[in-house]
């Protein structure tokens, strides 16, 4: 924890003893909470209590300070890095110092005690609305799988029912049960195949991943805790083919009573005519085998086959991987990191959208690291007690998303057929 020399250093700007007052929850520490926090830690939201109000934090004013200057809250994974992120969540270094030396100082209240507005969340007009068939219940506790890990997640299939292409812009989670609902991926099915397996029994959903194939739920996408809206920079669209159905893929975390879960997920589609397809280029170590007690760095290349526009990536990995790391080898100019994510949480996992689109030239490497913890000391770790881990799955043990948009219909046909080439290696 910072000294409170430090802190001062910080909030007066280097100036020490410069007769700048001290944090108060008037100025700054209730403009914090409303800007990073009460979105989430407001009456009835998904966070376990509110931090609207002065009385609601200031008992709390030392907790504040340790969980946000270990980067625990607000949730967000990645570490700064060469290609800006959209929507960053995480405090400034004067925003921490304000919160550890409020909580140093007594936690004052200042001239005003007024409450931390929620952010008015911007309704946004969809154009179409799917919701589940049938409520679900998320359990009270947790299970554990034929697999041995915490049976976490479960999967839902929405049917479409388009007879025509759509160009989705955007995706707007509706969570009924916010306080249990953690990530969410999605996928547009047009095989069939995910409302088969769902439709094998009486069950609603099933305890499958939202894949379908070689196809990786969260190539369309994906919301969770604190951002329940995914959108892409506009002009561009995930292209759901004809007689689709949407295959969503929920993370949940049991709270110690049954929840009722009936979402609703709202597309919105492209209006620019020249707006262009995301594609999604999977990184993957499809096998995975470690001792019991050790620890494996893998990785994973390729090269992109046509000059492309990175629009961001969703990390793809179960809590015995602990950190993933996403580069582009450009010709000409070498190695820039997309994503760098150096304690990873499955989750709070989310798609993380780049604050303007990369060019990234035929040719560019692409190299993705995964660091297993096959460990006992890996508090995430989900095969407990630790023995060996043997995984193996199509679209990857260990896996990611790189969303990108080729220049033109013809790169976009051969990206494609480049990627299901690629796949088929893989798998076969």
């Amino acid at each position: 924890m910072m000294s409170l020399a430090a802190i001062a250093t910080l909030i007066c700007g280097g100036q020490v003893g410069s007769g700048s007052p001290p944090p108060t929850w008037a100025h700054p520490v209730r403009e914090i909470m409303q800007t990073h926090c009460v979105s989430c830690h407001h009456t009835n939201g998904p966070a376990p209590f509110s931090l609207a109000r002065y009385e609601d934090v200031a008992p709390r004013a030392a907790f504040v300070a340790e969980v946000t200057s270990q980067h625990i809250m607000p949730p967000w994974l990645p570490r700064p890095g060469e290609v800006e992120l959209r929507d960053h969540r995480g405090l400034s270094p004067q925003e921490l110092a304000a919160l550890q030396a409020w909580a140093a100082s007594g936690h004052l209240n200042g001239d005003d005690k007024t409450t931390a507005r929620v952010p008015e969340t911007k309704v946004q007009e969809v154009d179409l609305v799917l919701t589940m068939p049938e409520a679900w219940t998320v359990p009270a506790e947790g299970d554990v799988n034929w697999g041995r890990r915490d049976r976490d997640k479960w999967t839902f299939v929405l049917p479409i029912l388009n007879e025509a292409p759509l160009r989705v812009q955007s995706i707007v989670h509706r969570c009924s049960a916010p306080r249990a609902v953690h990530a969410v991926t999605y996928l547009a099915d047009d095989t069939g195949a995910a409302l088969w397996n769902d439709q094998r029994d009486d069950i609603v959903g099933s305890y499958m991943t939202g894949d379908v194939r070689d196809h990786s739920s969260g190539q369309c996408g994906g919301t969770g805790v604190g951002s329940r809206v995914c959108r892409l920079p506009q002009g561009y669209h995930w292209l759901i083919p004809p007689h689709s159905d949407l295959v969503m893929e929920v993370h949940f975390r049991p709270t110690g009573r049954p929840h009722e879960l009936r979402e609703s997920v709202g597309l919105v589609f492209a209006t620019d005519e020249e707006s262009r397809p995301v594609r999604s280029l999977l990184s993957m170590v499809r096998r995975v085998d470690i001792p019991a007690g050790e620890s494996q760095r893998v990785a994973d290349e390729y090269v992109i086959p046509e000059d492309v526009e990175a629009i961001g990536a969703l990390p793809r990995a179960l809590g015995v991987c602990v950190s993933i790391r996403i580069a582009a080898d450009i010709p000409g100019e070498g190695e820039v990191v997309l994503l760098d994510v150096p304690d990873y949480d499955p989750h709070w996992r989310l798609p993380y959208m780049f604050e303007s689109p990369r060019y990234l030239p035929a040719g560019t490497i692409v190299r993705t690291t995964w660091q297993i913890e096959n460990t006992e000391d890996n508090h995430r770790n989900p095969f407990l007690p630790v023995e060996r881990l043997s995984m193996a799955r199509r679209t990857g043990a260990v896996s990611s998303l790189l969303y990108v948009a080729a220049e033109g219909p013809e790169s976009d046909t051969r990206l494609q057929e480049w990627q299901a080439d690629a796949m088929r290696m893989r798998t076969h």
